[in-house]
C-alpha cells in the first residue's frame, strides 16, 4: 500500500539521516513506533508473538551480518552514527523495519525467492551507498570490494527474510485451520 511505503521510507529516513545527523538513536524510536503499530493490527496470540519473534530474529541475523561487514572492514561509521558495535542499533532497525514490510508494502516479493534475490543484490548496495552519501557510514577498503560484497550478502539476506516472512505466515495459516477446527 501507498501508506506503508510512505511509513517504510519515513522509518528509513529516520534511521539513515537521523544516524547522518548525530541522531542515532532517531531511526531505532521510529521503526518501534512503526512496529508496535504493525503488530497490533494483528490479533493478540500465537499470530503476533510468531510476527514478533520472526522481527527479534530478522534484527539478530542484521546485527551480525552487518557485524561482519564491519569487522571485516567493508563498512564502518562515522563516531556521531556509531550507537553499538560492531553494527549499530539504527542498522539493527533497518533489518527489523525490511523484515516488517515484507508482509505488507513489500509483498508482491513473498515466496519469490530468486527475485528477491536479485531485489537484495541490487537494492541492498543501492540503500548503503545512499547512507554512505548521506554521511552516516563509510565504505571501504576499496568501493567497488564493498559494494560486491554486500550485494553478495543481501543476495542471501533478502530470501532468508522472505523465508522467514513466509514461515510466520504459513504457521498464521496453520493457526487459523487449528483455531477453525476446534470450534
Amino acid at each position: 500500500s501507498l501508506l506503508g511505503f510512505i511509513a517504510f521510507y519515513a522509518c528509513w529516513f529516520a534511521c539513515v539521516g537521523g544516524a547522518a545527523r548525530g541522531w542515532p538513536w532517531l531511526g531505532p524510536v521510529a521503526v518501534l513506533v512503526y512496529v508496535g503499530a504493525t503488530l497490533r493490527t494483528i490479533p493478540a496470540g500465537p499470530a503476533r508473538s510468531r510476527q514478533a519473534r520472526m522481527l527479534v530474529l530478522s534484527g539478530l541475523v542484521g546485527y551480525v551480518a552487518d557485524s561482519i561487514l564491519v569487522l571485516a572492514g567493508v563498512l564502518r561509521f562515522p563516531a556521531h552514527a556509531a550507537l553499538g558495535w560492531p553494527s549499530t542499533a539504527w542498522m539493527v532497525a533497518l533489518w527489523v523495519l525490511q523484515a516488517a514490510v515484507l508482509g505488507g508494502a513489500m509483498s508482491w516479493m513473498r515466496d519469490r525467492f530468486v527475485l528477491a534475490a536479485v531485489v537484495g543484490a541490487i537494492g541492498g548496495p543501492l540503500a548503503y551507498l545512499a547512507g554512505v552519501r548521506m554521511g552516516a557510514a563509510v565504505l571501504g577498503p576499496t568501493r567497488p570490494a564493498a559494494v560486491a560484497a554486500i550485494a553478495a550478502l543481501w543476495s542471501v539476506a533478502m530470501p532468508l527474510l522472505v523465508w522467514m516472512e513466509r514461515r510466520a505466515r504459513v504457521g498464521e495459516a496453520r493457526g487459523a485451520r487449528g483455531e477453525r477446527f476446534a470450534q
